[in-house]
Parts: C-alpha cells; structure tokens; sequence
C-alpha cells in the first residue's frame, strides 16, 4: 500500500467512515442529477415498460449512373459563382 503512511495522521475509525461518506453523498449526487436531468431514467427506475420506438426516417438511397450525372451537372451549376451586380452613380 503507497499510502499506508496517512494512518499515521488520520486514524482509521476517522478516516474509513469518511471515505465511505464521501463515496455515498457522490454516488447518491451522481444518481439525483440523472433522475433530474433524464427523462428515461425516472421511468426505468420506477419500472415502467420501455417506451415505443419513434419512426426513424428512411435511408437516402444512392444515385443511379443516370441520376448521379445529373446531380453533378446540378450541382456543378449551382456551385458556379454569380456575378455580383455592379453599381452605377
């Protein structure tokens, strides 16, 4: 143990119920905040059934040879500069 030197400055009947304290207010800190700022931890930890999936969008599929051509054509021509309109005094 490395830091078998501490118990000569803290007794261990002090030191032990301390850290042991210390480890249950985090533990009981960390599980208050989740239930605070979750909102499936408070239904999972009353026991309440898993809630329906929400529909997930559908993949986008991948261009064809034809329809990748003219994606690229479209998106070469809308990627072109436009020429800024001049004034004139």
């Amino acid at each position: 143990m490395n830091q078998g030197k501490i118990w000569l400055v803290v007794k261990p009947t002090v030191g032990l119920p301390l850290f042991l304290g210390g480890v249950t207010v985090i533990a009981l800190a960390v599980h208050t905040a989740i239930l605070t700022h979750t909102e499936w931890f408070p239904a999972y930890y009353s026991g309440k059934p898993k809630a329906k999936p929400v529909a997930v969008a559908p993949a986008v599929e991948a261009p064809t040879a034809v329809g990748a051509a003219d994606i690229r054509s479209t998106t070469l021509a809308a990627a072109q500069p436009t020429k800024a309109p001049t004034r004139t005094p």
